[in-house]
């Protein structure tokens, strides 16, 4: 597309010259006699280049120069003046301009020479300052990429666009999801800088406000209150001292979700078209942040989910393995009644068999205890915990799992160790886990030994325990696949213990790993001395 210039000059016949000159070196060409008409231009289009005359009716043509650069600061401007002495050049280059050119002209070459350098030089001006955004641009990627709870990154975008654009004010709005209307669609859910009465709640269609409009066009606009324009966007801008505003929208797989808008008051001056350009390039920004804290709390509740489907399979495994544990109380406690309550018994031997019953009772009322404590969901509430007094609570549950398959438990406790910041029942199902598959894998017997112990991983220190079990060993193809959700080697069995096992380890800032070889598996989990940040 050709470049587009503007002339300004009151003498028609140097201002058709010029015309005819640009036009055959292939430029688009507009003409204005009197500085009002430039202005009005100026208003209702952008233009790459203004040929300006200094000596002007009304308005002095430097004047008219700092009017076209308020409204357009990166539009190249080159001087054509019949009084081209020293200090008109000095002071040509004062107000930044890119050229300055005598009347009259030796030849038209003079002319289209010195406007391809004004370009040139206007061209190579915008890219010096696009490479200096991008580095700012980055870092606020990196900032907002980093941000995963919603309220928190709402702000964050908005304090991370003023930041860009200086004292503009600054508003984010996304689509209301409890909009009973497609009237009512989009709401103010953060700003900064704009006084009070600008609009929380936008429409969104093409006859909205700002917002509206951007995300019923899905297109960048930028307005000022000299623009003709929508009157509902006139409104919003006057009701709240706005000359000048850009608004571009959130885009999510090609569909808009929302607008960030950018204002300026009336003496802070008006945006120019690299500032919708660089809004345009942190609204995308903003919508992969707003995706992406999305996905990520999404997962999060899949990944919980996931934590409570596999408590309620482990659980169910338990059921068998544990029933004798509810049984064995019962029987006795009755037992201890019926004897109770013989005719001619000892007073001493019924308080004997009533101290029984209770004693079964506690042993009942714990066993449900420690069942309903690994089922039911639990907070992130890290607390010192003991690791060696959790694996004991942890073994009392596949006590019976164990016994019945004939292994032998060994315990390998270090003495003194210090205790670990965890979250006790998540952890209690990891090593619920890794003792129920032990014993699955010595079904005719075999010795189950738990070690514990204080190391340091690098300079940190670390407790770690180790269950290892003298079963037939794990395949090494299977090993690097056992973390993986569903993935199993048994006939019977969801595929979903280990990798949940794996994703709490994680939660608490430590590992899980496994080595293998035939008669011995060892998993070994390490978890940090320090709270998970």
């Amino acid at each position: 597309m050709p470049d587009k210039i503007l002339i300004v000059d009151d003498d028609i016949g140097v201002a058709a010259l010029c015309n005819r000159v640009l036009m055959s070196a292939g430029y688009t060409v507009e003409v204005a006699n009197r500085p009002h008409d430039a202005l009005r231009l100026l208003r209702e289009q952008r233009y790459d280049l203004i040929l300006l005359d200094i000596r002007l009716p009304e308005i002095n043509g430097f004047e008219l120069l700092q009017l076209a650069r308020e409204r357009d600061p990166e539009v190249a401007i080159v001087i054509i003046t019949g009084h081209g002495t020293i200090d008109t050049v000095v002071e040509a280059l004062q107000h930044g301009a890119e050229g300055l050119v005598r009347k009259p002209f030796e030849s038209g070459a003079e002319l289209v020479q010195a406007v391809r350098q004004a370009l040139m030089k206007s061209r190579q001006a915008r890219e010096a300052a696009r490479s200096r955004a991008l580095r700012p641009l980055f870092e606020v990627s990196q900032v907002l990429l980093s941000e995963v709870d919603p309220e928190r990154l709402n702000k964050l975008i908005v304090a991370s666009v003023q930041g860009q654009f200086g004292t503009s004010c600054v508003g984010l709005y996304v689509f209301d999801p409890d909009a009973d209307s497609d009237d009512v669609a989009l709401q103010l859910v953060a700003s900064q800088g704009f006084p009070d009465g600008f609009p929380a709640v936008a429409g969104a269609g093409p006859e909205a406000g700002l917002p509206g409009r951007s995300v019923a066009w899905s297109l960048p606009l930028w307005v000022t209150i000299e623009m003709p324009g929508s009157p509902a966007i006139l409104r919003d801008l006057k009701g709240v001292k706005v000359r000048s505003a850009l608004c571009a929208p959130l885009m999510r797989r090609g569909q808009p979700t929302g607008a960030i808008m950018v204002g300026r008051s009336v003496a802070a001056g008006t945006f120019r078209e690299g500032d919708l350009e660089l809004l345009t390039i942190l609204a995308g920004q903003a919508a992969v942040a707003m995706e992406n804290a999305e996905y990520i709390r999404q997962l999060g509740n899949s990944q919980e989910q996931l934590v409570q489907a596999e408590k309620l399979a482990a659980l169910g495994r338990l059921v068998g393995s544990i029933s004798h544990e509810v049984n064995n109380p019962l029987q006795a406690i009755q037992n201890c009644l019926h004897l109770s309550w013989h005719m001619g018994l000892p007073e001493e031997k019924r308080k004997e068999y009533h101290d029984l019953a209770m004693g079964e009772v506690q042993r009942l009322i714990l066993t449900v205890r420690q069942m309903l404590d690994f089922y039911r969901p639990t907070a992130a509430d890290y607390v010192p915990i003991n690791l060696n007094t959790l694996l004991d609570e942890t073994l009392a549950l596949a006590a019976k799992a164990l016994n019945d398959n004939h292994v032998e438990v060994k315990k390998e406790y270090a003495e003194s160790l210090p205790p670990a910041p965890a979250v006790g029942n998540n952890l209690k199902q990891v090593f619920l886990n890794l003792l129920l598959n032990a014993g699955e894998a010595m079904p005719h017997g075999g010795q189950l030994i738990l070690r514990t112990s204080l190391a340091l991983d690098g300079v940190q220190p670390m407790v770690t325990v180790q269950v290892t079990d003298t079963g037939p060993g794990i395949e090494p193809e299977h090993l690097p696949k056992l973390f993986e959700p569903f993935y199993t080697t048994k006939s019977q069995g969801t595929g979903l213990g280990l990798a949940v096992s794996y994703g709490i380890v994680q939660a608490h800032g430590g590992w899980i790993k496994v080595s293998s070889t035939p008669g011995n598996t060892t998993f070994t989990v390490s978890l940090p001395l320090e709270k998970p940040e």
